[in-house]
């Protein structure tokens, strides 16, 4: 059956709403934002429920079609990018976007996989709760895609990652059948923890179609300061200081470079900065309790004069409204929008235990340095927990150096992580931009466990074919 004959049954059978094949209408979903992940499939299904998503799933198989699933389509990595060399079909899941059910006694909402994070944050709020995830993009990420890539953001120092939100969930297997797991208790001991499987597993083992997600109480009090620090070292025990003073109070701590500080303001210069003096580098804090009877200012405020005594804060701001603290968050936005106008760059987004923040950025800058002289490094991220984003750029170099070293640099950086005990993938996800660094990166042993789970899952690699994991005709893949 040829790609016009598979779309026209799929139509029949499912609808000119439900399947879209015209290049107008797929236009958004089969191009993501980077520009460099095109996805080639023949159509791009909408499905309405979980039935239909997984009657369309059968659908596909019997017609030979991989199924590639979709979210917000915000991916960085090419996650989403269906192969030009095999049938695809893109599974959008955004017409799935009901909240199903918010449990105040158990802390737990029960949103579809299509949900916005931010519309599921206010759902959330309604009931007095909220998500414990933050993230730059959650006016457009979706729930099913945030679970799938295993979402982090600014929150995970003290919340955890997207692992840590997820009491169950729901999928449509690759063979067609939906898995319930749809629990919404803490405790759950009946066997292997499937659910764990599918976060982080990027579609390549299944549908993400709802999840039960842990909700929290919402913050009555937020306090945020904007400090200068002398080095990443110096942020480093300056966190630890200020949780030994507040606790659980430390929600956020991220560290900003001042260079990155400068081209937000190129980038936007209506920003409110404050004062940088000569200061090179910068903590953007936040703290929040949910507690309405136990003021935290005076003890914010007490934490951070403690920092300057101690010399670690060389200068710094506390918030005094909401819209002061927007405008701190905003400056911290603006640097990731003045690093992409950088462009062309080198960016890795890695982890390393906490206490080898300081070494990563000192070795990460001088591989940077040797390999391409005159290039200009970035370090900017969520020091809290050790995952810095850092982006090497051309300097006083012609673009085409840059481009030429490009590659020795990415694998000169990652193998500076992997010798510090770190992460190549931190957040983003691995999509295909990072499969094969990844499967290097791994033992043989962890490698062959990734592929045997793909084969018990999905033996015909119909699921995402490409992403996360490589699996060959001879691994006992293949089909369609």
């Amino acid at each position: 059956m040829g790609k016009q004959q598979q779309v026209a049954a799929l139509k029949a059978l499912f609808g000119d709403d439900v399947i879209l094949d015209s290049a107008e209408d797929c236009e958004t979903y089969r191009r993501d934002i980077t520009g460099r992940w095109p996805a080639h499939a023949i159509a791009v299904a909408r499905p309405r429920d979980t039935a239909e998503a997984a009657a369309i799933v059968r659908q596909a198989v019997e017609q030979g079609l991989a199924i590639v699933p979709q979210g917000g389509n915000t991916g960085l990595v090419g996650g989403c990018a269906a192969p030009a060399e095999r049938p695809a079909l893109l599974l959008s899941l955004r017409r799935m976007n009901r909240v199903r059910l918010i449990d105040t006694d158990a802390a737990v909402i029960v949103v579809e996989a299509g949900c916005i994070l931010a519309d599921v944050q206010a759902a959330a709020a309604d009931r007095g709760f909220a998500i414990p995830l933050g993230l730059g993009s959650e006016g457009s990420a979706t729930i099913g895609g945030l679970v799938s890539t295993n979402a982090g953001g600014v929150r995970a120092l003290r919340h955890g990652v997207m692992r840590a939100q997820v009491f169950g969930l729901e999928a449509v297997l690759p063979d067609g059948r939906v898995w319930d797991g749809l629990r919404r208790v803490a405790k759950n001991n009946m066997g292997y923890d499937l659910k764990q499987l599918f976060i982080g597993g990027e579609g390549t083992l299944g549908v993400v179609t709802a999840v039960a997600l842990r909700m929290v109480p919402a913050w009555r009090q937020v306090e945020t300061a904007w400090l200068a620090v002398e080095s990443p070292a110096a942020a480093l025990s300056l966190l630890h200081r200020l949780r030994a003073s507040l606790g659980d109070l430390v929600v956020a701590f991220e560290l900003v470079q001042r260079r990155g500080c400068e081209w937000a303001l190129r980038r936007n210069p209506a920003l409110r900065m404050p004062d940088m003096g000569e200061h090179g580098w910068f903590v953007l804090a936040e703290f929040a309790s949910s507690a309405s009877d136990h003021p935290i200012r005076a003890a914010v405020e007490q934490a951070i004069a403690d920092g300057f005594d101690g010399g670690l804060v060389q200068d710094g701001t506390l918030a005094e409204n909401e819209t002061q603290r927007r405008e701190l968050w905003r400056i911290r936005e603006t640097v990731v929008e003045g690093k992409i106008a950088q462009k062309p760059s080198v960016s890795v987004d890695v982890a390393v235990p906490l206490g080898q923040v300081p070494a990563f950025i000192d070795r990460a800058t001088a591989v940077a340095d040797h390999l391409l002289p005159g290039s200009e490094c970035l370090s900017v991220g969520h020091i809290g927990d050790g995952n810095i984003h850092f982006s090497v750029h051309r300097g006083a170099n012609v673009p085409a150096s840059l481009t030429a070293a490009g590659q020795s640099i990415s694998e000169a950086i990652e193998t500076v992580v992997l010798g510090l005990g770190g992460s190549i993938c931190a957040e983003h996800g691995v999509g295909r931009s990072m499969r094969d660094s990844v499967a290097n990166a791994v033992s043989d042993v962890e490698r062959d466990l990734f592929r045997a789970v793909k084969r018990v899952f999905d033996p015909a690699n119909r699921m995402n074919p490409g992403a996360l994991v490589q699996i060959d005709d001879q691994d006992g893949g293949g089909g369609g």
